[in-house]
């Protein structure tokens, strides 16, 4: 593996537990669709608990075991560290001006269109 394994095993690992909870989901809503019990197994287990972890387990072997999906991840891990994130006083002073000319905007619209409304209304209902 390459020089980030963690943060590889980690993205994987994430994966492998959001498709084995779709799965689950799934299959669940899949079985109660059809009308059929979604049984327990040995008791404890509901079945498609058992098929949303088997497929969690498959896609992460899977996954650690392909090669380009390994390098796609460690070239993808290597690009996000040469990211330049922002100071926090920069990002408060982007989001202040943004909220400040989309308040701007939103009343010049509103003002705008009360204007017309007053114009159509004189116009239109007029005895």
């Amino acid at each position: 593996m390459m020089s980030n394994q963690r943060y590889i095993i980690l993205t994987f690992v994430s994966g492998a537990i959001v498709l084995g909870l779709t799965t689950n989901s799934a299959v669940s809503e899949l079985l109660a669709a059809l009308g059929w019990p979604d049984p327990l197994l040995l008791g404890i287990v509901a079945a498609s608990t058992v098929v949303g972890v088997l497929a969690g387990v498959v896609t992460f072997v899977v996954l650690l075991r392909n090669q380009k999906a390994v390098s796609f991840t460690d070239e993808v891990i290597v690009e996000v560290r040469k990211v330049f994130w922002p100071k926090r006083e920069e990002v408060v002073n982007a989001t202040t001006v943004v909220l400040a000319t989309s308040g701007i905007i939103g009343l010049s619209l509103a003002f705008y269109d009360f204007v017309w409304a007053k114009v159509t209304n004189l116009f239109l209902y007029t005895s």
